[in-house]
């Protein structure tokens, strides 16, 4: 329950940081403000949890035998940081470095990571070409871009990380 009232609690703060955004810099109504405050900021919390509770399954289904710490520290593992000298820990990195590798996998993940960014692109230049905005608007969506960009090299780090956790002389 309290990660449920955390993600709610970050999506009420989005929503209200959204609103008053909203409200002074796009010179909107209050009511146009809280209407789009309640729109976006509970989904997106209801969305992190989500999310959080799928990632975080990913953590005690490693191994049974390790204690929570060792879990963490083996996660942890899979993605950066220097590997793992015990066996059990780099085995069990090498477990959820495979299978947060599966997830980028999957096609709804691939069609996401091409569309995305191309809608965004597509924002930030209509953005430009409209003359009654401010330029400075087009930064956000063209971020957005950049930072899903950034998602499509993430295989390529995991399967070398993969690689590495495999290798047994790669202390």
């Amino acid at each position: 329950m309290r990660l449920w009232a955390l993600g709610l609690g970050a999506g009420l703060l989005y929503g209200v940081l959204f609103g008053l955004a909203i409200h002074y810099l796009e010179a909107e109504s209050w009511k146009s403000a809280v209407v789009a405050a309640v729109i976006t900021g509970p989904p997106l919390g209801v969305t992190m949890v989500l999310l959080q509770r799928r990632w975080g399954a990913l953590i005690p289904s490693i191994d049974t035998n390790l204690t929570r710490e060792q879990r963490r520290t083996a996660f942890q593992a899979s993605r950066r940081g220097p590997v793992p000298t015990d066996p059990a820990i780099r085995a069990a990195a090498l477990v959820a470095a495979r299978r947060q590798l599966d997830r980028y996998r999957s096609r709804l993940f691939r069609v996401f990571l091409f569309v995305m960014p191309v809608f965004l692109v597509l924002s930030g230049v209509l953005t430009l070409l409209d003359d009654d905005r401010e330029k400075w608007r087009a930064i956000l969506p063209l971020a957005g871009a950049v930072l899903l960009s950034w998602s499509a090299f993430e295989p390529r780090r995991l399967r070398r990380r993969v690689k590495l956790l495999s290798t047994p002389d790669s202390t």
